[in-house]
């Protein structure tokens, strides 16, 4: 009996040695092993950067030099993540969701904005974008526990408090850099304005409109407690179209669906252009401020920042961050009263024929 307790005593021993061990093993050391053996294998030549990335490749760098990315900025890049097996998890670059077959053609694809500073991007990607300047590509393997926001000292301490991502191959082209975001959207503006708007000068920072086709009355005829009838096309500055009210329009630009009915839609008017409102809906201000200085009947481009329209997270897949937007409105008689008028018009003549 005294041998099956001292037996038992000493499994229960081992029982706990063994789970004090599990407990004190570092977090993320296996997943570390791993990551080592599988560079080994396939990048044995990967420059270990920063706080613990791998860089497997410097690609295109210019000869000429260009503007560094550095703390704090903005960089517009056109990236590509994978996992270590190969397979592409995301891509902003058009080309390779072509060839996935993934590519949706009312989505946007092209440079996306990232900001460089603190808890703005993961430190893995910090790390990988800092010394790459303009034209650069880069690829390389940043570790699970560089997938934070949160900044630490040191790698233990990141390998302790970051857990439960797996590593990822980022390949990252670095289009532009700029250390004012709201000054390059300005600029970007600008030049569009001078190509397509007649050169029209912005009504105040951020905010253009131009007259397409002149109206009637005043614009202040319709702020207040006026419901009108208008239709609308939304752009970026590339010319991509995200939504419209002219099924002619959605179909050549591969957004239309079946779900939606193209026609003019109602707005509510007010004497505060923050308070107009699309079917019953609030709008973005650039939008309203757009309508606000509209004339009847009058055709009517606004063009505005970022700040005015989806901010520093865009929309969905269709509207990126920081992007200015564009907007094609035509005011309309209300659709309802020309069916009615017609309606009449058609009883009228059958009571002549009669």
């Amino acid at each position: 009996m005294r041998f099956r307790l001292l037996a038992l005593a000493c499994m229960c021993s081992a029982v706990l040695w063994s789970c004090a061990v599990e407990e004190d093993a570092p977090a993320n050391q296996d997943d570390k092993m791993f990551l080592e053996a599988w560079l080994q294998t396939h990048h044995p030549d990967a420059l270990r950067h920063g706080m613990g990335i791998y860089i497997i490749n410097d690609l295109d760098t210019p000869e000429d030099g260009g503007t560094a990315v550095e703390k704090p900025c903005y960089a517009r890049v056109t990236y590509t993540i994978r996992d270590l097996d190969g397979t592409v998890t995301t891509t902003s670059d058009i080309d390779i969701a072509k060839q996935l077959g993934e590519y949706e053609e009312a989505d946007y694809y092209g440079p996306r904005v990232w900001a460089v500073r603190d808890g703005a991007v993961s430190k893995g990607i910090e790390d990988m974008l800092l010394g790459m300047v303009e034209g650069c590509s880069r690829e390389a393997v940043i570790p699970g526990w560089l997938q934070t926001y949160n900044r630490y000292g040191t790698e233990e301490e990141y390998m302790a408090k970051v857990t439960g991502n797996s590593p990822l191959i980022y390949n990252v082209k670095v289009n532009e850099v700029t250390e004012d975001i709201m000054q390059w959207q300005l600029d970007t503006m600008k030049a569009y304005s001078l190509k397509y708007l007649g050169g029209a000068e912005p009504e105040y920072e951020g905010f253009y409109y131009h007259v397409d086709a002149a109206g009637t009355g005043e614009a202040e005829d319709l702020h207040k407690d006026t419901t009108i009838f208008i239709n609308y096309t939304g752009m970026l500055l590339n010319g991509q179209v995200f939504d419209t009210t002219d099924e002619r329009i959605a179909k050549d630009n591969h957004i239309w669906s079946a779900g939606k009915t193209y026609a003019p839609v109602e707005v509510q008017m007010s004497d505060d252009s923050t308070q107009v409102k699309l079917d019953g809906n609030e709008v973005i201000s650039g939008f309203s401020s757009t309508l606000w200085r509209m004339k009847a009947m009058e055709t009517g481009t606004g063009m505005f920042y970022s700040t005015m329209g989806y901010g520093t997270s865009g929309s969905g897949s269709v509207i990126p961050e920081y992007a200015p937007l564009l907007f094609k409105i035509q005011l309309v008689e209300d659709p309802d009263a020309e069916e009615e008028e017609e309606e009449s018009g058609d009883g009228q003549e059958n009571g002549t024929e009669e």
